[in-house]
């Protein structure tokens, strides 16, 4: 798996399969809250775009604010910051727990830890151009978990 230069990830990571349909970001050492796990890169994209998008690329992306997503700049290398999984007690994202651009380690992580972040967005009063692209039943098994997802 090659990674796009506009985007960054910590050299303790990697990807890894979760089971037999699905890959996960995983701590190869042991991660100190507050490093900077991954800087994710790519393009800004309307929510019309992201529509016309192929349905596989679309879980690629996230809302980013007033109608606007963050999309990976090659359908062929994707920045391993895409690839973290969804926890409704998430390990990884920004200083409030929220999926971010620069994710952080918001506790310490052990070496073998699937890297995970909270997908639902934190939606600001004027972002009424939020539609969500996923809709999926949560089984982070968290005391908060949500149920049903959309991110």
């Amino acid at each position: 798996m090659a990674f796009v230069s506009d985007s960054y990830h910590s050299p303790k990571l990697e990807l890894r399969r979760v089971n037999h349909r699905e890959v996960g970001v995983f701590a190869t050492r042991a991660i100190r809250k507050g490093e900077v796990l991954t800087i994710s890169g790519g393009v800004v994209v309307p929510r019309r775009k992201v529509w016309t998008l192929p349905r596989g690329f679309r879980r690629f992306c996230f809302y980013i604010e007033h109608g606007y997503y963050l999309a990976p700049s090659s359908r062929r290398r994707i920045g391993l910051g895409f690839y973290m999984n969804h926890s409704c007690a998430p390990n990884a994202g920004d200083q409030r727990g929220e999926l971010a651009l620069t994710a952080v380690a918001l506790r310490a992580i052990r070496k073998g830890e699937e890297i995970t972040c909270d997908y639902r967005p934190a939606l600001d009063g004027d972002d009424t151009q939020y539609r969500p692209l996923l809709r999926f039943r949560c089984r982070c098994g968290s005391r908060r978990c949500a149920g049903l997802i959309r991110a």
